[in-house]
This record gives C-alpha cells, structure tokens and sequence, in this order.
C-alpha cells in the first residue's frame, strides 16, 4: 500500500499543534504501509532541519519543491499571483485597522463590535487561489513515480488539490478542522445575528462541501464534525467513506506520575499563540471573565504560552489578573509542572492538543465542554469542565483543594490518553481505514467488469 501525503503546514520543527498531529501519524503508519510525503509549497525547512526531520522518519520517502534558481514562465506567474493576493489582503487588513482605530475614537470604545470583527476575519480570507504549477506536476509525477493508491491531502487549504488528482487513484481528505463549523461556532460563541454572517457562513460551507464531495474518503477527528459532514455529503456522493480518527499523542509525552512528587498547583497556564482566533477569544475571554476573580481568590494567575501580538500583550500589561504572556518556552513539561492547564475554547473544531498534551503529562485540565469534543473524557473522573466564571472558580478550587483526589483525575486522564490516543491505537483506526477504500474500489470495479 503506498500513500502519498500532502500537507500544507510545516510537520517540523515541532512548533504547533499540527505539526504534532501529523508527525504522530506518519511515524507510526510508516512501519504498516509505504509513506510518501510532499512536504508543503512553501517549504522553508533547512538542508539539515530537512535532514533532522528524515531521521526523525527514516522509513518514509520525504519529497520536497526544488523551487531554487527557477524563473520560469509559471514561477514568475505564481509569484506575480502572490503578490498580487498579498497586496490584496494587506490593504484589506490596512483598511481593516484604519476603521478600527476610527470605530474606537469615534466611540472611545476598547472593542469595537463582533459583528465587524467577524467580517474583517472571513472578508479578508482567501484559502482556495489556483496553485504554483510545478507543485501539481510534482504531485502527479510522485503518483507515477511511486505508484501511489491512495493520495490524502491534509488541511482546509489543500482542498483544491483533489481537482488535479487522476480519477483512477483513491482520494482521502484529513479534516483538521471544519471550515463551516468553525464560522457556525464563531457566530453562536459571539452571538453574532445579521445578514451578512449567514451570507459568510454559507458561502464558505457550499464551496467546502463541493470540494469535499470529490474525495473517496474523510477523515474526521472527532464524532460531531464527522456527523455534520456526512449527513451533508452523502447525498451528494453516497459512495464516500467516513471515519473518526484522532490523531495521537507522542509516546515521549507520557511523563510518569509519582504521588511522592505531585504538587499543589501555583498557576494556570495556555498554551497557543494568538495566529489561531480561536486562542485569541479563549484568552481574551479569560481575561475578561474569570481571570481576576481567580487571582484575588486563590492566587494563581495566568501564564500564556506561545507567540502573541505586542499590542495584545500591551494590552494586558498591568492588568489586574497579572496575566503574563511568557512567549515561545522550549521545555513546556517543566514549565507546565505544578500547574493547572486551561482551554476556555468556544471557537473552532477537530481536537485540541493542548488538552491531549496536559493529560499525557499528568498535568490537570479544565476546559469548556466544546473544547472537549473528541476526547472522551468525564467531568470530575478525568478533566474538570467549566462555562463561565463560576464553574472556573470552583474547577480551581476543586483541584487545589484535595490533592489526592487531584491526583487520581490526572492518572484517570494518562490512562485515557494511552487507552484510546497512543500511536498504536489510532494508527490501527487509520490503517483499516485506507485497506476499506481500497477493497472498496476493488468491489466497484468488479461489479463494474
């Protein structure tokens, strides 16, 4: 079985989430089926990060765009789209903050409306522009080369990808996280009710659910995202194939728990940086919320993790939670011991690898239910669930209060997390997923002769 994979974020160095979800996978799958990766168009990995990253997959064929010294008719044309989509979205951006900064003047406002924030996020969006030319014949090329059954394009912004796939090879898609379902939970999250938000919302489903429609195959990281787009899709293909299929968690974040060592948490800590808006709002809303309340009553104040814009972190300087945005932190186990890690996430979709990362470690966990989606964990037995500021208070208290009991949710949580997440596991689910496409295509075709 050979599978080629196509991702558009980097898979290294292990900066976000992502490229932790997929590097999970490919390294165990590399040991049950012949792995072939593209790494993305604009690969910006070094000769020895590259190098770093094939050791790291020694049984997979890494293939990469040889973009040096090429000026070619189709290179300039791709650079010359750039540009021009890059002016596009910079003046729109510019013009964005222009009104913005007027809105707040005018209004001696700190925020100015959802509603407008909302249009300036998805009006600004541009996630299917036709492709570099040279990366389609590279993929076509490496589908020839290797003989590829299986071509699974990973990302919302690869979805345009499935159109230069020959017809006779089997296509699967990797939803990280669903397009529409994130704008629908922006809207309910932000309680956004006019016109123009439907128009978004609708628009950006039809062109998802038309692109996805050509895949023989989606992959789903949690049950919810996976209903809303069968019941969407098979009436349109009835022949797709769905699957929930989470991704792992690393065996080298498992961190051994020992009673002897355990300590009272001291702080609270977020890991992510502000480039996804779903971080943003769970910060902002923290902050907003619960954060000094917390403070005052406990003493524990919020560490955020991860790359943020100077003017958020000016924003909170000073404030009264004595929230502190610490940056990138290169061992985040160390950094994260005697904490409580929180994921107050109301927008988005597909799984969280904070909260899978926190629970692997022994660290423990209080999240919205939404964030919860596709971890199957419980209230009280293995995480703490919280909505607003009181149920977040009394998570705290909850788990400051008795360390025992603290103890036995984070070992509930560990066992979890290896139970139903490990490399083995889910790869196992992803496997049998790509062997039922394949006999499926084999079935068509005999009924076809």
């Amino acid at each position: 079985m050979n599978i080629l994979i196509v991702s558009y974020y980097q898979i290294y160095p292990f900066e976000i989430g992502a490229s932790i979800a997929q590097f999970g996978m490919i390294e165990y799958l590399s040991n049950l089926c012949n792995i072939i990766l593209l790494l993305p168009e604009n690969n910006t990995l070094t000769d020895n990060q590259l190098a770093e990253l094939q050791k790291l997959l020694p049984k997979v064929k890494i293939y990469v765009l040889d973009s040096k010294n090429d000026l070619s008719y189709n290179k300039i044309l791709s650079l010359i789209f750039k540009l021009y989509n890059f002016v596009h979205i910079f003046k729109s951006k510019v013009k964005n903050k222009i009104k913005k900064i007027s809105f707040l003047h005018k209004n001696n406002k700190i925020n100015y409306s959802a509603e407008q924030e909302f249009l300036d996020i998805y009006y600004s969006y541009n996630l299917f522009p036709l492709r570099n030319s040279k990366y389609i014949y590279k993929i076509n090329e490496i589908i020839i080369k290797e003989k590829i059954d299986i071509v699974q394009l990973e990302f919302v912004e690869n979805l345009n990808l499935v159109s230069s796939i020959p017809q006779n090879v089997k296509k699967v898609f990797v939803q990280h996280e669903c397009l529409f379902y994130r704008i629908k939970s922006h809207i309910n999250a932000k309680k956004i009710n006019f016109l123009l938000s439907q128009y978004v919302l609708n628009f950006y489903k039809n062109i998802e659910l038309s692109l996805l429609s050509d895949f023989d195959g989606i992959l789903s990281f949690n049950n919810l995202e996976n209903l809303f787009l069968e019941s969407s899709l098979k009436p349109i293909n009835p022949n797709i194939e769905f699957c929930v299929s989470p991704y792992p968690v690393l065996e080298k974040d498992f961190q051994k728990l020992d009673r002897k060592l355990f300590r009272k948490p001291n702080k609270l800590i977020f890991v992510g940086g502000d480039q996804h808006l779903p971080n943003k709002d769970a910060v902002e809303w923290f902050i907003s919320e619960a954060a000094v309340e917390i403070f005052q009553k406990f003493g524990l104040k919020l560490y955020v993790v991860g790359k943020w814009q100077p003017e958020i972190v000016k924003k909170y300087k000073n404030h009264p939670s004595g929230v502190e945005f610490v940056g990138f932190i290169e061992d985040l186990y160390e950094f994260s011991k005697n904490s409580i890690s929180i994921a107050p996430i109301r927008i988005g979709g597909g799984l969280k690898t904070k909260i899978m990362l926190a629970m692997a470690q022994g660290i423990p966990v209080i999240c919205t239910k939404f964030a919860l989606e596709g971890i199957h964990a419980n209230h009280l037995e293995s995480v703490m669930i919280a909505e607003d500021k009181d149920s977040f208070s009394f998570a705290v208290e909850y788990l400051i209060t008795d360390l025992e009991r603290t103890f036995l949710i984070c070992q509930n949580a560990q066992n979890l997390m290896r139970q139903n997440y490990s490399q083995g596991v889910v790869s196992e689910i992803r496997y049998n997923f790509y062997k039922n496409i394949l006999k499926s295509n084999e079935i068509l075709e005999s009924v076809g002769s």
